[in-house]
């Protein structure tokens, strides 16, 4: 398995247990799919649920509903203007250009992401005002805000729910 954690401040942002597409070199879109279960459940592939309870405890369930890439990395909902995101993004990148010289970028990898990641907001700032905005579980607001956008399906039935990161703002860990 492999997770994809802020560069900046630690937070599991997603998991390849998701479908994952790379947009331009410089996007993860992450499909996110709605789910209902028992609060705190989380299903992985594999697992037997049946095998793994333990007794009933006679207790109230609590049910959660959301997002499972919200549920699942406990994503934070946080809220932007286009403007007040556009400022965020300013010293966002800034934050980060410091944490690619710590983790060693030479200044011809850090300049490729800079260009990347200003083409990615070229083409996101349009869609900004239909967007939600998750933070990673410690809410740290130096941190990555991803994205939350729907897109209709192609049948023309239903939308698909997606996320946003920038590829250049997550480090990958296999586990």
């Amino acid at each position: 398995m492999r997770i994809y954690k802020d560069m900046i401040t630690g937070d599991e942002m997603f998991t390849d247990s998701s479908k994952i597409n790379l947009i331009d070199d410089c996007l993860y879109e992450v499909v996110c799919q709605h789910v209902v279960r028992k609060e705190g459940e989380i299903l992985l592939d594999g697992a037997n649920p049946s095998a793994e309870e333990g007794g009933d405890e006679g207790t109230d369930e609590h049910v959660e509903s959301g997002l499972d890439l919200v549920l699942n990395q406990r994503l934070v909902e946080t809220a932007f203007n286009k403007a007040d995101y556009m400022n965020y993004l300013k010293t966002y990148t800034k934050t980060l250009a410091d944490k690619w010289k710590e983790e060693g970028f030479t200044e011809e990898q850090m300049a490729d992401a800079k260009a990347k990641i200003t083409e990615a907001v070229k083409k996101i700032r349009p869609k900004l005002s239909d967007c939600s905005f998750y933070m990673g579980e410690s809410a740290n607001p130096d941190g990555m805000v991803a994205l939350l956008d729907y897109r209709e399906n192609a049948d023309g039935k239903g939308e698909t729910a997606y996320m946003l990161f920038f590829k250049h703002g997550v480090i990958e860990e296999k586990v």
